[in-house]
């Protein structure tokens, strides 16, 4: 699926947040989305989703304006993991991971074994099978990051949008789930604080600065001395790991 966002602005009250972006992924591509803290990656992604109404320009899905699509339509075709998706309910991983069926069933129609058997797989890929009767409350962040990527698989949609997915993930676990994000043939854009992760498996970077898109190509065009020191505000050296990966070593905070 192509996701396209037309000079695309919002925002809240005298302050605009997400400012003119033009973005185009194309079907099965992986986008990397960075920026400092405050720079509108967690609320584009969510007029991407179809989660806010763009004060200005419009979203697409292969060339369809979403502006007015039911929510169950928007489900089926793109699923959201926000940065931070918190429960206080008394759900069960399995429970958390069916969420992601609610799109495909009517309202008086509980789950039926296809249900079941997609939840099955989602829990199995994200390492999550031996926990599938586990209550929420007795769950790591680590562990509920992962359940709330479950659902998204469980959706089985053309798309995936997600908000730092490797937040309260170990080292294992963030690998596990890029080399899964880099080979789903789904479309992704992904919001990525580790820069090294980011070079490594997205396909294209996109910077964003106070709401802006000032960078996008590949990972070596866009990870530059001069970009991350405007952008970042920190003295870094860009290189090569021993394995071959781009690598961002940093100096100082730039003064």
């Amino acid at each position: 699926m192509r996701i396209q966002a037309e000079h695309l602005s919002w925002g809240v009250p005298g302050k605009t947040i997400v400012r003119d972006v033009d973005l185009v992924v194309e079907p099965g591509e992986t986008v990397g989305l960075i920026g400092p803290n405050g720079s509108g990656k967690s609320s584009l992604l969510r007029c991407l989703a179809g989660l806010r109404t763009p004060t200005a320009g419009a979203v697409r899905y292969d060339g369809t304006d979403i502006a007015s699509w039911p929510p169950r339509d928007r489900a089926r075709k793109m699923a959201f993991v926000e940065q931070t998706a918190d429960t206080d309910s008394d759900l069960c991983v399995a429970e958390v991971a069916m969420l992601g069926r609610t799109a495909y069933r009517s309202r008086w129609r509980g789950p039926d074994d296809t249900d079941r058997a997609i939840v099955a797989a989602a829990l199995d890929r994200l390492d999550l099978a031996l926990l599938a009767d586990r209550p929420w409350k007795q769950l790591s962040g680590g562990e509920r990051q992962r359940a709330h990527l479950a659902r998204a698989l469980a959706q089985r949609t053309w798309g995936l949008l997600l908000d730092e997915p490797t937040n309260h993930l170990d080292v294992r676990h963030q690998l596990e789930l890029m080399e899964l994000i880099s080979a789903t043939p789904q479309t992704v854009v992904v919001a990525l604080h580790d820069l090294a992760l980011a070079a490594r498996y997205c396909d294209r970077l996109v910077l964003m600065h106070r709401g802006a898109v000032v960078a996008d190509g590949p990972a070596s065009d866009v990870l530059t001395a001069p970009l991350l020191r405007d952008v970042f505000e920190v003295d870094a050296e860009i290189g090569r790991d021993s394995l071959g990966h781009l690598a961002v070593g940093y100096r100082s905070p730039a003064h």
